[in-house]
């Protein structure tokens, strides 16, 4: 029997929700995000499907649709995430739990703030009323 075996499922679901605590504590006093990569553990099936029952749904839900389908969902525990991404097939590629106030994924990229910036006034109607007295 392998010492993961003999473990057990309920032990190595225990043990990743008391990583995640630990986690939790690294955003709540430091500030420091973190994650675990799902994909590159031992989880079964079950496991997996007991770690989200444990962890539970939160309030919040985003699917961003580039090269492929990503989800991402608040656990019931503020600052937990669960974020899976699939290819343009709908294979998984990425299974995740985040540790953070808001996703990195969500985040807008600085260079695009500034694009945004600029962008944005051309928005205007006095914009609109200059683009068409130059027509």
């Amino acid at each position: 029997m392998t010492a993961l075996a003999a473990f057990g499922e309920d032990g190595l679901v225990d043990a990743l929700l008391m990583q995640i605590a630990g986690l939790l504590g690294r955003l709540a006093e430091h500030d420091e995000e973190g994650s675990i990569d799902l994909r590159g553990l031992p989880l079964s099936a079950s496991c997996i499907a007991d770690l989200e029952k444990r962890l539970g749904r939160g309030e919040v839900t985003a699917v961003i649709e580039a090269a492929g389908r990503s989800t991402i969902h608040e656990t019931s525990f503020p600052g937990v995430w669960w974020i899976s991404h699939a290819d343009e097939s709908g294979r998984m590629i990425a299974n995740l739990i985040e540790v953070a106030l808001v996703p990195m994924i969500l985040r807008a990229d600085p260079a695009d703030i500034i694009l945004s910036q600029r962008r944005l006034p051309g928005c205007t109607h006095v914009a609109a009323h200059a683009r068409a007295r130059a027509a």
